[in-house]
């Protein structure tokens, strides 16, 4: 996915709403519908695969699912399976053209529970009647999107389309909880790659685009711009790799108790922190263009649009922040992620200058102290600064993992130096 997302036309979106619905299909869905469907999602033939898309954004919701008004009516029992018929719009749903999607909806029994805890989850399973389109599904519009506009994204009315229920009725956001993991780690993977192209672009211009009389990769401060990219891009894939290898122990069951709490930590902190980034390369990239980054017949432009949906799609920058919080008093997720990182900064590492070592320690105790100073301050302090701490949280993980790398290869030290430089001291330190 690293290496294929970045020059994609968005299809990782589809493909990780596929990856987390199988795995959710998997873990909750009654027997029929798994079989039925699990195979196709898992296919690699072509003839057989298919996606799933995510139907969860409501006009009267987005990120806070608690107030969606789609019902869910009773309409038979098939086998092992729950059908309903589902009635409310759907403002946002991704990957439109799947053959299936999960959505959330109030099950109408007489006595709807409000918020979160009254929503189900979900499987509707897309019908195509020839010369009418979908069966109970009007397609209200395409959106008009700042970015990803290769892939179809649609605000849908559910008139009486049939669904099958997973999971116990009123665990619906805790039923989606484990395609959380999946989504968001596809997001930060997505960062890593669009970067990575980024950079390769704009180093590859510099060896061809000639200024002041000599070319842009021989001007020192160009060199200096380029490789500042590239050592964000290092320090991003470090971070991914980490949670992708995480969340293999924990899908593998091989994961301790220690890794399994950093993890619900980690995915969201990976997330926020690589979208932010990715963001910034995309519009210092089209920067190193200079006016041809900023026409549109060139492709540049594209790389800044399409990035801003990464801080967007499965949870904003404050949203994550705000779930990390709730992992933490859940099941103290976030102290396990930092107990890691001071582990991880005692220890000594042969190709780490000991000024880059000393800041890395130095930023674990900074970041230690500003969470007691919160919580001694309050509720509405710990809110206030969860995104700050997360975004540092993010950065420190990301330096730390470069340090361990360093070890095998020299240049992750050079890498972890300019990174330092640019993301954990201030502007004339070191």
């Amino acid at each position: 996915m690293y290496l294929f997302s970045g020059t994609s036309a968005t299809y990782s979106c589809p493909l990780a709403m596929t990856d987390a619905a199988t795995r959710v299909l998997l873990d909750l869905a009654p027997g029929g519908l798994r079989d039925r469907l699990v195979a196709g999602l898992t296919s690699r033939d072509p003839d057989q695969f298919i996606t799933s898309g995510q139907w969860m954004t409501e006009r009267t919701g987005g990120s806070d699912v608690g107030n969606s008004e789609t019902i869910a009516r009773p309409s038979r029992v098939v086998g092992d399976e729950r059908r309903y018929t589902l009635h409310g719009v759907k403002w946002f749903t991704s990957a439109t053209t799947s053959e299936m999607a999960l959505t959330l909806a109030r099950i109408d029994d007489g006595g709807t529970t409000p918020g979160s805890r009254g929503l189900s989850l979900f499987c509707v399973e897309i019908g195509r009647e020839p010369g009418r389109g979908w069966t109970g599904i009007q397609v209200n519009r395409l959106k008009d999107k700042l970015g990803t506009k290769a892939l179809p994204t649609a605000e849908l009315t559910l008139d009486g389309v049939e669904a099958t229920l997973i999971g116990e009725p009123g665990r619906g956001v805790a039923n989606i909880s484990g395609m959380l993991n999946v989504t968001r780690l596809y997001n930060a993977i997505a960062s890593a790659s669009r970067i990575r192209r980024a950079c390769a672009l704009a180093r590859d211009y510099a060896t061809r685009r000639s200024a002041f009389g000599a070319r842009l990769i021989d001007l020192p401060l160009h060199q200096a711009t380029l490789d500042d990219m590239d050592a964000e891009a290092a320090a991003v894939l470090a971070l991914v790799l980490e949670g992708a290898a995480l969340l293999g122990r924990s899908e593998a069951g091989t994961a301790t108790e220690a890794e399994r709490r950093r993890l619900r930590a980690l995915i969201p902190i990976a997330k926020l922190t690589t979208a932010k980034q990715a963001v910034s390369i995309a519009s210092e990239a089209l920067e190193c263009f200079g006016g041809a980054g900023y026409v549109e017949d060139t492709g540049v432009p594209r790389l800044l649009r399409d990035a801003q949906v990464l801080t967007i799609w499965e949870g904003t920058t404050n949203v994550l922040s705000l779930d990390v919080l709730r992992a933490e008093a859940r099941e103290g997720a976030f102290t396990a992620l930092v107990q890691d990182l001071a582990a991880r900064a005692e220890r000594s590492y042969a190709n780490v200058a000991a000024g880059d070592l000393a800041t890395l320690r130095a930023g674990v105790r900074s970041l230690i102290g500003q969470v007691k100073t919160n919580m001694s301050r309050g509720e509405a302090a710990m809110q206030a600064g969860a995104r700050k701490i997360a975004l540092t949280t993010g950065y420190l993980t990301e330096a730390l993992l470069l340090a361990e790398a360093a070890d095998a290869e020299p240049v992750a030290g050079e890498h972890l130096a300019r990174f330092i430089a640019h993301r954990l001291r201030g502007p004339f330190e070191g």
